[in-house]
């Protein structure tokens, strides 16, 4: 399949909008499933269960990563984007009908709702290089950010606002409209018919092999799952202490959506920023500011646990992740060839998200018994390291090798 010839084609341009309102509906549910939570239970050590259960999955994600290589991208993201759809529908009606939802309905949801995810993921980073011309690719990055993270400052608004005046088991029944209506977008979006069809080999774990052998190649490729590991086993345990921390700082739902709209605001920044610059910026440098600035954040809120201080670093929070993540994958999808984007992308979302089910379940037996201070220290000094880490590693590898010659391995 030829690329575009200019960045605002019609298939990105409905991507933009499939993946905005799916962000959309996905910040709306997010409020309302931890307020859900916490509302029949009154234990972070409940909420991060269910987080547990939807990012378990991941550890199935270089399998899905290698399957999505050997096929057409639509095909994952369409039904991930209809199996969520409809596990919102499930777990809504039940919530109004009953009133409560037993916690095996939602955690079995969520572990569904998060397999779905871990196919499709892989999938929605290979997608956008088959989007845009090579030379658009960061400011394609810059845009996808800004756009998909505006919708969900929206959603965390609209969120915390429902959850506050209504129910959280209407802001969820309301989330399935995203999901289907992501699905109807990707219809008529064009995408590569196979990603890896030239790469293909007997099986799936020899193609997820040969992924790994490309990884190899490259100290900077193999080290960013790891990156990615130590970043959101460092997030995890505050996604499920911040909700708990508002209701004691009197902040509420209403709090918590401030802190999420926040942190959306300003990845939207960094998305502008990359949007603007385009290739100016260096990936690998933005990557290593991003890891020092949200350690430096987090160090902050350790040292002034109150309000102000709390919800001003979520935002230099976000633009920190923003300036991050943005140039990682702009590196990445710069770096691998085509037919093993699902591939790579997959070992990295794995890497990313199986930190957070861990450091769950290491760390919930004391996340009701420790001040939430505490956790922002942790924070700070995991996010130094990683800081550390990454610098190193590029410093020991100052020129990217060239991957590109790797297309016909098996």
């Amino acid at each position: 399949m030829p690329l575009p010839s200019s960045l605002w084609n019609r298939s990105f341009v409905l991507w933009l909008l499939g993946s905005a309102q799916s962000r959309l509906g996905s910040a709306l549910s997010g409020i309302a499933l931890s307020f859900l939570v916490l509302s029949q239970t009154g234990s972070a050590r409940a909420t991060a269960l269910t987080l547990a259960c939807a990012l378990a999955p991941t550890l199935l994600m270089p399998l899905m990563g290698a399957w999505v290589d050997r096929m057409p991208l639509k095909v994952p993201l369409i039904g991930a984007a209809l199996v969520q759809g409809l596990l919102q529908v499930m777990v809504g009606g039940v919530a109004v009908a009953w009133g409560e939802v037993p916690l095996w309905v939602v955690n079995g949801a969520a572990l569904l709702s998060g397999l779905a995810n871990a196919f499709a993921q892989p999938a929605s980073s290979a997608a956008v290089p088959a989007l845009v011309p090579p030379d658009q690719l960061a400011r394609a990055n810059g845009v996808v950010i800004s756009v998909s993270q505006g919708a969900w400052l929206l959603g965390t608004l609209a969120g915390s606002g429902l959850v506050a005046a209504v129910s959280p088991a209407v802001a969820i029944a309301l989330d399935r409209v995203s999901f289907l209506v992501m699905a109807g977008l990707l219809t008529q979006v064009t995408l590569p018919q196979t990603m890896g069809r030239g790469a293909a080999g007997p099986g799936l774990l020899a193609d997820l092999w040969a992924g790994l052998r490309l990884m190899r190649r490259s100290r900077t490729l193999s080290f960013t799952p790891v990156i990615g590991l130590l970043l959101n086993a460092t997030l995890a345990p505050l996604l499920v202490i911040v909700p708990k921390r508002m209701v004691s700082l009197g902040a509420g739902a209403q709090g918590y959506g401030a802190f999420l709209a926040l942190e959306a605001a300003g990845m939207v920044v960094a998305g502008v920023l990359f949007t603007v610059l385009g290739r100016r910026l260096p990936t690998r440098r933005a990557t290593a500011a991003g890891l020092l600035l949200t350690a430096v954040t987090y160090g902050a809120m350790w040292s002034w646990p109150v309000l102000p201080v709390v919800l001003a670093g979520s935002a230099v929070l976000g633009f920190g992740f923003g300036i991050l993540n943005t140039p990682l994958n702009t590196l990445l999808q710069h770096l691998v060839p085509a037919a093993y984007l699902g591939r790579v992308f997959s070992v990295l979302g794995m890497g990313s998200s199986i930190g957070m089910p861990l450091s769950l379940l290491l760390v919930s037996p004391w996340l009701d018994r420790l001040p939430p201070a505490v956790w922002f220290g942790a924070a700070a000094c995991l996010q130094g390291l990683g800081t550390v880490a990454w610098i190193l590693v590029v410093q020991s590898e100052r020129r990217l090798p060239d991957l590109r010659g790797a297309e016909g391995m098996a």
